[in-house]
């Protein structure tokens, strides 16, 4: 079971997909759980659903910025 505890909205994160291919992009949306999140595909190939049980390793490749933080709360 991976652990994505450390993982939350608008951080930068790498997915890699059992078969080999791979994701970049920006967290979206992530459940209370983190059993499952949504990523904001960097490429421009629109949002892709990553869940727990999906065997994919996910990688932080940045922390979500402050500003951009704080932008999100104050909408």
């Amino acid at each position: 079971m991976p652990n994505w505890s450390r993982l939350g909205k608008k951080d930068s994160v790498h997915v890699r997909f059992p078969d080999g291919t791979a994701a970049a992009g920006t967290i979206d949306m992530i459940a209370a759980d983190r059993s499952v999140f949504w990523v904001i595909r960097n490429d421009g190939a629109g949002r892709v659903m990553v869940c727990r049980g999906d065997d994919v390793a996910v990688t932080k490749v940045a922390p979500a910025q402050p500003a951009l933080l704080r932008e999100s709360v104050a909408a």
